[in-house]
């Protein structure tokens, strides 16, 4: 998905007219939005599989509320029998809730721009140099999504594998 929304990118970016620029660059929007929720939803499954189904709205919440729950549970069981020290219990509570809560914001930035990229149509992009912006969202920001979501996702993983539980 990432590679087709860099070559969509590319395509807006070359001298094809207003119209194909915006529509082309919406399309980018998506497709980064899509890699993203892409990876996230692999994770999740990996982690659970009936979280692979989880809608795009729900992913924020499932990230800061459900994933963390089976963590602590866990982490608190371990550090009451003394097989990990409350120091190792900070720090991997810590990684898990900074790295969902990036994840949670990314995914809801990118759903942002991917519903108004496909739902407003009427509002156009803004080309600055070689910058594609729609609202606040820029492609630059957008094409790094996946890859940030993708670093986010291992970290949760090793979390979890970590704990025990993955």
């Amino acid at each position: 998905m990432k590679r087709v929304g860099v070559a969509l990118e590319n395509l807006a970016l070359s001298d094809s007219g207003v119209a194909a620029t915006n529509l082309l660059g919406r399309s980018a929007f998506n497709r980064y939005y899509y890699a993203s929720f892409l990876v996230t939803r692999e994770m999740l499954a990996k982690l659970d599989p009936k979280w692979k189904t989880t809608p795009h709205s729900e992913l924020p919440k499932r990230l800061r509320e459900t994933i963390r729950k089976p963590v602590k549970k866990e982490l608190d069981r371990q550090a009451r029998s003394e097989l990990i020290s409350l120091g190792e219990k900070s720090r991997l509570l810590s990684n898990l809730q900074l790295s969902s809560e990036n994840l949670a914001e990314l995914l809801e930035r990118a759903y942002d721009a991917r519903v108004i990229a496909d739902y407003t149509p009427e509002e156009p992009v803004v080309i600055a140099g070689k910058v594609i912006s729609l609202r606040s969202h820029k492609l630059t920001t957008a094409r790094e999504w996946p890859d940030r979501a993708h670093a986010y996702c291992k970290t949760i993983l090793r979390v979890w594998e970590d704990v025990g539980l993955a």
